[in-house]
């Protein structure tokens, strides 16, 4: 069985060598452990320092794309590598690698496709910023309600995947991953479960993602409505459907009882917006089934697909 670490990387010149060599070398049940470093467009000598860490395998985006862009190129690589598992984790060594067999346990023992590293399982972790893990807080509900499934932690990076979990990846933004993929695996019926995990926060180090909360906060929540329009079609345009029907026969019911006058052409606007709403979830959901359907007979055929083992590769540019 083939382990492959992905570690999504920028400007980390610092922290990846290190990273790359608290990997754990030998895993009970695992073969092979190789490390996959996807460097997003660095300036500095990330690519060189990985190289010389011990990365298998270097892939080089030539330009900052983002680390969902990141996440994505280490996916199809990992396929190309013929990968069982994939462990997902940050370059910055804030978390424990030694964690990895705890992390990989419930795929091996067929428990799971999909296990998250929960920082906030057994509780606040310290030196965490407050308002970090208010965030973290907020987006983890809204998550778990959306896949009626609670979970702790779903902006954790580290994480791992089963081999059908991973041929099943669906990630279409380059900002971030982290919450896109939990509801992208769950609506495809993917098993997820999470394992605490340790985790280091330093004071002085800076969020590659999040720069400003404001801008990330807009950003993960467009992702999540685009993800929930992808899987759900007829539910979300019906529940605006739904809105634009009620405001324009509340409109018309006010007005034929003279308790407000709204304008005709307002009202019946609405309504025939509403109807409008409807067709278009109706049209979308037709049009997704036969993405979903284009994307299940791509896995059938890269499952079965000898893919050719590469030997010896340390670097790729993209």
């Amino acid at each position: 069985m083939k382990l492959v670490v992905l570690i999504p990387a920028f400007n980390e010149e610092k922290n990846i060598a290190k990273t790359i060599r608290s990997v754990p070398k030998q895993i009970m049940g695992i073969d092979e452990i190789k490390i996959l470093v996807i460097d997003d467009g660095s300036t500095d000598k990330t690519t060189d320092m990985a190289i010389n860490g011990g990365a298998y395998r270097v892939v080089s985006h030539k330009t900052n794309i983002g680390v969902g862009a990141a996440f994505m190129t280490g996916v199809r690589n990992a396929i190309t590598m013929n990968a069982d598992i994939v462990v997902t984790v940050d370059a910055d060594s804030q978390f424990d690698s030694n964690q990895m067999p705890e992390l990989i346990a419930p795929i091996m023992n067929n428990q799971a496709d999909v296990v998250i590293g929960s920082r906030f399982k057994k509780g606040r972790p310290k030196g965490i910023p407050k308002i970090k893990y208010l965030g973290n807080k907020i987006f983890t509900r809204i998550v778990s309600s959306l896949v009626q499934q609670k979970f702790t932690d779903t902006q954790t990076g580290f994480r791992a995947y089963s081999k059908k979990a991973l041929l099943n990846i669906s990630v279409v933004n380059d900002f971030t991953y982290t919450q896109e993929v939990l509801i992208d695996l769950k609506f495809k019926r993917m098993q997820i479960t999470e394992v605490p995990i340790l985790v280091k926060y330093d004071d002085k180090r800076k969020s590659r993602v999040v720069k400003n909360i404001f801008s990330y906060s807009s950003k993960v929540l467009a992702i999540i409505t685009r993800t929930l329009v992808f899987h759900r079609p007829l539910f979300s345009f019906f529940i605006l459907a739904g809105i634009f029907l009620g405001g324009g026969i509340s409109a018309k019911i006010l007005t034929i009882l003279d308790v407000f006058i709204v304008n005709a052409s307002l009202s019946t606007g609405l309504i025939i917006i509403g109807g409008v709403t409807m067709m278009m979830g109706t049209f979308a959901t037709v049009v997704f089934r036969r993405q979903l359907f284009a994307e299940k007979d791509l896995r059938h055929y890269i499952e079965n697909t000898e893919t050719p083992k590469k030997i010896g590769e340390s670097h790729i540019s993209h």
